[in-house]
């Protein structure tokens, strides 16, 4: 009887796995190759866990967020900070004075992750680099809503260029010896938010940051 009653409810035809969805072609690593170039490199909770499992985290701001701040920051408490928001074309040239005046630390500057806007992969990775011994992570901005980031094409106005967000998260990820983390805005679709997180997780970020407001409401 037992028998009899699998045979009926056993499909008539063969089950079928469906396809593994393609890597983006600019995926040129899998997890395991990135793995064994970085195998110091940490990732999502154990990166989050060797920073201090941070509770009181200073969140980046233009114009504020330097040094100095920082030091203050930490003397009442701070347990993470970031950098204000650079602009990754103009800190890529270690001999500009953009990255003169903008780039300061020290060795109690720990942690800290370095914040950047970019629209281009090339010249993120080579900002990036200029600060990857000296900073536990960086982060990618796709949060900033002004005007000057409407004109310039980074952060938010980067939100429906899901490609270009994942190459420039993918190329950090796939070249960078610290990880990459990234800002991000809601859209007012909760499901669409929830698949663009996945995207940028995806891509390689190892901690997001969400700013639960839409970009319209600046």
């Amino acid at each position: 009887a037992i028998g009899s009653a699998l045979r009926r409810i056993r499909p008539s035809t063969p089950m079928t796995v469906p396809d593994t969805p393609a890597a983006p072609a600019h995926f040129t690593m899998t997890e395991e190759e990135i793995i064994a170039k970085f195998p110091d490199r940490l990732r999502g909770y154990d990166l989050f866990r060797k920073m201090g499992s941070p509770k009181h985290v200073v969140a980046p701001m233009v114009d504020q967020s330097e040094l100095a701040w920082r030091i203050l920051s930490r003397r009442y408490g701070a347990h993470l900070c970031y950098t204000p928001m650079f602009h990754a074309k103009s800190f890529s040239d270690p001999r500009s004075k953009y990255f003169s005046e903008h780039w300061q630390t020290d060795s109690e500057d720990r942690p800290v992750i370095v914040q950047f806007c970019a629209n281009d992969p090339d010249i993120l990775l080579k900002a990036a680099a200029l600060v990857a011994g000296q900073a536990d992570a960086v982060d990618l901005n796709l949060g900033c809503p002004q005007n000057i980031a409407r004109r310039g094409r980074y952060g938010s106005y980067l939100m429906e260029d899901w490609d270009l967000i994942s190459r420039l998260i993918r190329k950090l990820h796939e070249n960078l010896e610290i990880p990459v983390t990234a800002k991000i805005r809601v859209f007012p679709d909760v499901a669409k938010t929830v698949e663009y997180a996945k995207m940028v997780e995806a891509a390689g970020a190892q901690i997001i940051t969400v700013h639960g407001r839409l970009r319209e409401q600046r």
